[in-house]
Formats: structure tokens, C-alpha cells, sequence
């Protein structure tokens, strides 16, 4: 996992969270700079980030990465049954990987024995969007690629695999293909040889789409989603403009981003984010994003959540990341944590009283 708050630095960031005069004008001279000052709508841009407001989340468009695979935190059907009954939330996307202990050499059948329980266990009234990721250690030997390709190899060994056993289930809305592509820190990513080529990556999306729709032709396909769009900017906002170049919207259904941070003025400025996606004619999935912190959650995504609505109008539905993470409270990302003193988050309170 990268460091989701990594990047630059933005003092609308800091304006939004205290010492704000000081702060606004600096993030004002940053924005207008950013934008060019050349114009007197680009200054009324920057001083309308300074002044973003929070604003209750949509929670019907709103879903959870519900990974469920830590029993301390409740069985597979407890945990699920949590996000419906105490969250109110009717969307999960939960992780098929592809591992050396799901299939530990070429040609044997893929043991699907962990998955069929998190499917089996995804409650009446919620739809799962699946990503389909990761690879067995043997992928490191190019010898055991199909036709030298490891792209082609992970289309024909994992997703055919994975949509002919799950296409036809009713909980599932779509398949995800991979996650985060662009993610250096992943050593999957150079093995398919797509960390710095959106056109290999553009290619792994072709071979799997067209496996998925043979087996699950009514399910949507999505993209897997790079490092945080508005992050390491523009790097990561041009990987998914180069992916679109490629061809990549001839093989989904819905565009996938991630957004973490805030780094505002990269969504707004000219040639940024919000003019990318603006321009993609399929409704946009962002199907991660959050923030650190049991008492900092909430805040975020009442602001950078109705934010991003406002500026990339196709935006149709967030995942918040992530339902349980054990990991000290004031670095969690999880709604629930392993602390005794703060389990759960303000969000996670959010959802549970909003009545």
C-alpha cells in the first residue's frame, strides 16, 4: 500500500482544517498560480477552494472495501451484515487474489474455497463489486507465461477462472481488473510489465474484458484504478490519459479513479483531473478513497467527496476505504479498528446514527 496522503503539499488543505486566514492566502496564490493568473475567474476559482464546505454525503451511492478477511473482527456474514444492518450500506467491494496458495503451480484448478464463502456470505440487498488482482509466486518465471505474455497468462488463467465460477451470481455487479497499476511499490506490477506502460496495462484490460464477457456478459467491467488521481500530480492523471489513448474505454463499463489527500487545485486546474474525467462518456467509480484517522474521516468525505461531485458531475459512486484495519487509531483508515478506547471511527458513527 502507498502513502494515500503522499504528495505535495496543499495549503487549502491546511485552510480547511484551522489557522485559515493565513492559509487562505497562501492557498489563494497557489491555486491562482497554478491556474494562471491571466484571467479574473481562475482567482474566484481558488477563493472558492479556500471556501469549501462540508456537506452531507449521498450514502446511497456510497459503498465500503469490505475485505473481510480478519476474523477479529467477526465471521465473513457478521462483518457483511454489519455494513447492511448497523451501516445502512448496499455496496461492498470485496478482493479476489490470485496467490501462490490459491494456485500453486501451472495447471492445477484454482482452490476458490476462501472466495466461495465471502461470495456465499455477501447479504441479501448488497451488490459486490469484485477486483480481481494479484499473482501466484511461479509468475516470476516467464517460461510459465501463456505465448510469452504475462498479461495474456493472468486474462486466461485468473479471470476466466474466477468469472465463469462467479459470473452468474446475482450479488455480483462487475468485475474490477487489477488495482493500481501505476504502483511501483508492487512487485506484480513489473512482472506484468505495466508500472510505467499504460499501453501494457491498456492490453491486460483487452484480454480480461474479453474473458469476463464470455463469461459474464450482464456484468460490469471496470478498470483497475491508478494511485490516487489527484497525487504525484501530473504522473498519475496522465497514466490514465495515456490508458485512454490506448483504448482502454473500448473494455469498461465504468471508469475507476482512487482519490486520497486532497490537493484540490489539481482537480480544478486547467488540463487536470475534473477536465479529464470530465471527458470520459462513462460514469466514473471511485472505488477508493479516505482518510487517517478515527476523528478525521467524517470531515473528509463531507468535503472532498461532495467536492469532486460538484466538479466531475459522472461521478456515480465511492467506496470508502476501508470497512475493519488493524492498525492504531489515529493512522486507521478502517471505519473499525482494534483499539479499545476509540474501535470506531466518526464516520462509522455517521453511518450507524444517522437515522
Amino acid at each position: 500500500m502507498i502513502d494515500r496522503d503522499s504528495g505535495a503539499a496543499s495549503s487549502i488543505g491546511d485552510a480547511l482544517s484551522g489557522r485559515w486566514l493565513k492559509q487562505a492566502v497562501l492557498a489563494v496564490v497557489l491555486v491562482w498560480g497554478l491556474l494562471g493568473c491571466n484571467a479574473a475567474d481562475k482567482l474566484d476559482d481558488a477563493i472558492d477552494l479556500v471556501n469549501i464546505d462540508r456537506k452531507p454525503i449521498d450514502t446511497s451511492i456510497t459503498g465500503v472495501n469490505a475485505f473481510v478477511n480478519d476474523s477479529r473482527f467477526g465471521s465473513i456474514r457478521q462483518q457483511f451484515a454489519e455494513v447492511r444492518n448497523t451501516l445502512g450500506l448496499r455496496h461492498v467491494r470485496v478482493l479476489l487474489n490470485w496467490s501462490t496458495e490459491v494456485q500453486g503451480a501451472p495447471g492445477l484448478a484454482p482452490d476458490f474455497s476462501f472466495y466461495d464463502s465471502i461470495i456465499d456470505g455477501i447479504p441479501a440487498g448488497v451488490d459486490a463489486l469484485v477486483i480481481l488482482t494479484g499473482l501466484p509466486s511461479w509468475m516470476s518465471n516467464a517460461a510459465n507465461w501463456t505465448d510469452g505474455n504475462p498479461r495474456k497468462t493472468f486474462a486466461q488463467q485468473w479471470v476466466r477462472a474466477a468469472t465463469a465460477r462467479y459470473g452468474g451470481n446475482g450479488r455480483i455487479v462487475g468485475f474490477q481488473i487489477w488495482n493500481e497499476p501505476n504502483d511501483p511499490a508492487n512487485p506484480d506490477n513489473s512482472t506484468l510489465q505495466v508500472v510505467a506502460s499504460p499501453a501494457n496495462y491498456t492490453e491486460l484490460l483487452g484480454f480480461a474484458y474479453s474473458e469476463a464477457k464470455a463469461n459474464a456478459p450482464a456484468k460490469l467491467v471496470l478498470n483497475g484504478a491508478t494511485t490516487s488521481i489527484n497525487q504525484n500530480y501530473p504522473d498519475t492523471v496522465d497514466y490514465n490519459r495515456a490508458m485512454r489513448d490506448a483504448g482502454a474505454q473500448n473494455f469498461i463499463d465504468r471508469w475507476a479513479i482512487h482519490y486520497y489527500g486532497k490537493q484540490f487545485e489539481n482537480v480544478v486546474q486547467g488540463g487536470g483531473v475534473a477536465d479529464f474525467l470530465n471527458g470520459i462518456s462513462e460514469p466514473i467509480w471511485v472505488t477508493e478513497s479516505g482518510a487517517q484517522g478515527v476523528n478525521e474521516q467524517l470531515a473528509y468525505v463531507e468535503t472532498a467527496w461532495p467536492f469532486l461531485r460538484e466538479k466531475i458531475p459522472g461521478i456515480e459512486r465511492f467506496y470508502y476505504y476501508q470497512f475493519t484495519e488493524a492498525t492504531p487509531p489515529d493512522v486507521t483508515y478502517g471505519l473499525r479498528n482494534l483499539s479499545g478506547d476509540s474501535p470506531v471511527s466518526d464516520l462509522y458513527v455517521y453511518l450507524r446514527d444517522r437515522g
